[in-house]
């Protein structure tokens, strides 16, 4: 299945959109992929209700204003959104990981890249990643019929 408008979330910290969120949004136009800015309160919203199979998240944290925001609004929302396999959490960030990434390594959709990346290239293997779920979505979990040899 082919969706027509894939989507991939930026998490916003603050009220402002950072110069990284106009970076990624470049790369992502250029494969064909929308990048929409979310807030904190909207997360278990959009995991609910979106029609995709799918959905990635971004969040990228430069510097302590923002680390200090992650840690009070994010952190605590994280881990009953991640419980949904539905969702890809990217952590872009200069700090170190979270104590509670342990956990969330568990669910296998959570993702800690180390700052500074390459964003054409991690733009890259997200695009790939998104592929790769959609399409292991869409598989039927059953297997095949099985066949009785010898007949016809």
């Amino acid at each position: 299945m082919e969706i027509n408008h894939p989507f991939i979330f930026f998490l916003t910290l603050d009220g402002k959109l950072p110069d990284s969120f106009y970076l990624f949004d470049r790369i992502f136009k250029e494969s064909g992929y929308i990048l929409v800015p979310v807030r904190v309160d909207q997360l278990q919203h959009l995991v609910a209700s979106t029609e995709q199979n799918h959905v990635m998240v971004i969040s990228c944290v430069s510097n302590f204003k923002e680390y200090r925001l992650f840690n009070e609004k994010v952190r605590g929302v994280l881990k009953y959104v991640l419980k949904s396999r539905r969702l890809s959490f990217f952590e872009f960030s200069s700090f170190s990981r979270l104590n509670d990434s342990r956990i969330y390594n568990l669910t296998k959709n959570y993702f800690f890249i180390k700052n500074p990346v390459d964003a054409r290239e991690l733009s890259a293997r997200m695009i790939a990643f998104h592929e790769s779920k959609c399409e292991n979505s869409q598989i039927w979990p059953g297997g095949h019929k099985s066949m009785i040899a010898g007949a016809a």
